[in-house]
C-alpha cells in the first residue's frame, strides 16, 4: 500500500498527455533524473506525473521503485484514441481506474466505496478515513498522511459553488472536477456527493461493469449489487439503483445486443450479451465516437 506518490498534487491539465507522449516515446525520460525537465514541470510535479499514470492504469511499474515505466494496454488504447485526453470518457474510465486501485489510490477506494455521508466538512472525513485504516491496516500511515490524501482528493474532484472566475491560462484545476461528482459550498466550506443522473455512455458503462467484474465470467448482474457492491458502477459514479437502471434502459434501447434488462424474483437486473475486456469495452467507446463524428 503506497501513500503520499501524488507528492500532493491533484492531476493538472495537459499532465498525462505529456506522460504518455514520453511514454511513447522516450519512455526512459520519465524516470530519468532530470524528468521534470522533459515533461516541464517541478521536480515534485513529475513526480506526481509519474504516479497518477500508474494509479489510473496508464503506465505499469517494474518495481516498487518506478524504475522503468511501460504501458498498460489500457494506456496503450488512450494513446492511440485519445492522446490528448480531451473525451471526457476517457476521464470517467481514469476515475473508474482510481477507485478500483486500492495499491496506489487507496483513500479513492476508500472514499468512493466506504464513505456514505452526503454532506460532509473535511474533517470528519478525515478522522473517517483514519478509523479505516487503524482497523484495516497492519500499520496505519500517520495522520499528517492521510490528511493529505483527502486534501488532494477532494482538490482532484470537488467544483467549487459558486464557480471560480479562473483565468483561461490558469491550469491548475483539476480535469476530474469535470465529472461533476462533487461540490464544494465556499460559504458553508461544505462539501457535497452529486447523486444526479450521469450522462455514461454504455461502453463506460460496460468498462465500470469489466473493472467490477475483474476475472470472473458472470455476464448477469442485480441493479441492488451494481448500486452497493464495492467497485461496483453505482459507486464509481456516484448512481442510486433507479437512476442505475435508466442508464441500463438506455444502454438497451442504444444496443440489445449487448444490454438487456432482467427481472428474477422481483430483483431488477441487466444481462450482458457477451464479456468484454476492459480494454474491449474503452476500444469500443472511441470507435463510437468515431462513427458519430464521422456519420
Amino acid at each position: 500500500m503506497r501513500f503520499g506518490g501524488h507528492e500532493s498534487f491533484a492531476v493538472r491539465e495537459g499532465w498525462l498527455s505529456r506522460g504518455l507522449e514520453l511514454l511513447a516515446n522516450q519512455p526512459e525520460l520519465l524516470v530519468d533524473q532530470h524528468a521534470e525537465d522533459h515533461l516541464g514541470v517541478g521536480r515534485n510535479m513529475a513526480k506526481a506525473i509519474r504516479h497518477w499514470l500508474v494509479a489510473a492504469g496508464l503506465a505499469s511499474a517494474s518495481t516498487a521503485t518506478v524504475d522503468h515505466l511501460a504501458f498498460t494496454p489500457f494506456g496503450k488504447q488512450i494513446y492511440k484514441s485519445d492522446p490528448h485526453l480531451l473525451d471526457l470518457g476517457t476521464w470517467w474510465m481514469l476515475h473508474v481506474n482510481l477507485v478500483c486501485n486500492k495499491e496506489s489510490a487507496f483513500a479513492w477506494n476508500w472514499f468512493f466505496n466506504q464513505w456514505a455521508i452526503v454532506r460532509f466538512e473535511r474533517s470528519p472525513c478525515i478522522e473517517g478515513l483514519k478509523r479505516f485504516c487503524a482497523s484495516s491496516l497492519q500499520r496505519a500511515p500517520k495522520a499528517a498522511t492521510l490528511e493529505r490524501e483527502i486534501a488532494t482528493l477532494l482538490q482532484s474532484y470537488a467544483r467549487p459553488i459558486p464557480a471560480k472566475m479562473d483565468d483561461p491560462e490558469d491550469s491548475a484545476d483539476s480535469p476530474f472536477q469535470d465529472l461533476n461528482l462533487v461540490y464544494h459550498h465556499g460559504a458553508s466550506g461544505y462539501y457535497q456527493l452529486n447523486f444526479d443522473p450521469k450522462n455514461i455512455s454504455r461502453w463506460v458503462f460496460g468498462y465500470a461493469l469489466a473493472k467490477f467484474n475483474g476475472e470472473n465470467t458472470r455476464t448477469e448482474f442485480s441493479i441492488s449489487e451494481l448500486e452497493r457492491a464495492g467497485q461496483s458502477p453505482g459507486r464509481c459514479f456516484l448512481l442510486r439503483g433507479d437512476d442505475l437502471y435508466d442508464l441500463v434502459l438506455r444502454c438497451e434501447d442504444e444496443d440489445p445486443k449487448l444490454f438487456s434488462l432482467r427481472s428474477q424474483a422481483g430483483e431488477r437486473g441487466v444481462r450482458l450479451g457477451r464479456k468484454l475486456s476492459d480494454v474491449e469495452w474503452a476500444k469500443g467507446h472511441y470507435e463510437n465516437l468515431e462513427v458519430a463524428i464521422n456519420g
